[in-house]
């Protein structure tokens, strides 16, 4: 199945129904985002992996303010690598 999706000035798309039902995305779902191999790959996220990946967020917020932003980013995002393998 291929559908034409655009993106909003603020980065949004919309995934079509048709996606979204084949998917088993529903409202509200999380998904987790990643490019493998020059594509974008949208994966839902179930309860626990959602609990464990906002935990952290919430647990790293503001811990670090003289570390440098970009070193916290590649961090978070090495946790975020690190929970999409236990998928």
């Amino acid at each position: 199945m291929k559908s034409v999706v655009r993106v909003s000035s603020k980065g949004q798309i919309v995934l079509p129904a048709a996606v979204r039902e084949r998917a088993g995305i529903n409202r509200g779902d999380a998904l987790a985002a990643r490019v493998v191999g020059g594509k974008v790959v949208l994966e839902p996220l179930g309860k626990r992996e959602v609990a464990d990946w906002l935990g952290v967020l919430r647990d790293t917020a503001g811990i670090w303010p003289d570390v440098d932003p970009d070193y916290v980013s590649r961090l978070r995002r090495a946790a975020q690598e690190r929970l999409e393998e236990r998928q």
